[in-house]
């Protein structure tokens, strides 16, 4: 039993002693392809809109427990809709060891005539190991943002012989000067001499416009210090709320004029009769009643001659 023991562990000594003058290139693998991987990507700026500049980091991982060599990635979109600002897009690492990272950064640029969409970014890593050549494609995606930009223009308010009370028209214009469709416009108008009041635009194409019709009634005398807004609010793709508040200024609103009702309700009543004109009136009557007496009775009369003959 003893001799047994002894030639096991001279077998597993021998076993160990050979695998220790394995060199440390062989060609014994612990990880199939690809070996190195884009494990996680970052961009400068939150925002990215058509026609900016910004950075793209990422970091790559040799996911094999042994070096990899002469590491070049490089980074290119679908369609050339994002191009390398420096170095063509291409970046080196000299070697990588086994389970290690390494971070690359490149300097990008989108163009400005650009949809509002997210773009395709692919980065294709090529490495070397001492028993052959990889490549291994990555994929990222780029959302590319259009900046939304309104003016106002044309605002028009009819402030001729405003009185307490009445409604008032105000007129105004929309114009999307951005790159983006803006969303659900909005305007409404607030203030010290008005109530509020609001309606609904719509959608707006990029260089489009649309048209501000609100009618609201008057609450106030005009007075120092006292304003009026018109603000406009809408959205973009995102659903990111934006505002643009325009200043209206003061309203002359007058106080109410009641002379002109006065007027036409003195025109309007009947005119008193005096009694002279009722003494007329009254003598007429009677003349006409005697008149259709006597004419009755004519009549009475020729009718009874006609039974006669």
């Amino acid at each position: 039993m003893i001799k047994r023991i002894k030639k096991f562990i001279a077998l597993l000594l021998t076993v160990m002693c050979t695998f220790s003058l394995i060199p440390e290139h062989t060609n014994v693998k612990a990880a199939s392809t690809p070996r190195v991987m884009l494990t996680d990507y970052s961009f400068s700026t939150d925002k990215i809109y058509a026609g900016d500049s910004f950075t793209l980091d990422f970091t790559l991982e040799n996911t094999a427990w042994y070096e990899v060599r002469n590491i070049k990635c490089t980074v290119f979109s679908e369609n050339g809709e994002i191009i390398p600002i420096k170095s063509a897009g291409t970046g080196y690492i000299d070697k990588l060891p086994g389970e290690e990272t390494a971070e690359l950064s490149f300097e990008l640029e989108s163009l400005k005539n650009l949809e509002e969409k997210a773009y395709k970014l692919t980065i294709q890593t090529e490495y070397e190991d001492w028993d052959g050549s990889y490549e291994a494609k990555d994929t990222i995606y780029v959302p590319i943002n259009l900046g939304t930009e309104i003016v106002v223009s044309d605002v028009y308010i009819a402030d001729e012989n405003i009185h307490l009370g009445d409604n008032i028209e105000i007129l105004a214009t929309v114009n999307n000067t951005g790159a983006g469709k803006i969303y659900k416009v909005i305007a409404s108008v607030s203030g010290d001499h008005v109530n509020d009041g609001s309606t609904f635009v719509g959608n707006i194409e990029p260089g489009k416009s649309g048209n501000v019709d609100i009618i609201v009634k008057t609450k106030a005398l005009m007075g120092s210090g006292m304003k009026n807004e018109l603000t406009i609010s809408y959205e973009n793709l995102d659903g990111e709320e934006f505002s643009e508040t325009i200043q209206l200024g003061q309203i002359d609103v007058k106080e109410q004029s009641y002379a002109g009702l006065i007027e036409v309700k003195e025109d309007t009543e009947e005119p008193m009769l005096s009694d002279r004109a009722k003494l007329w009136i009254v003598a007429g009557a009677i003349v006409l009643v005697i008149i259709l007496l006597m004419l009755r009775r004519k009549m009475k009369l020729r009718k009874l001659e006609r039974e006669f003959e």
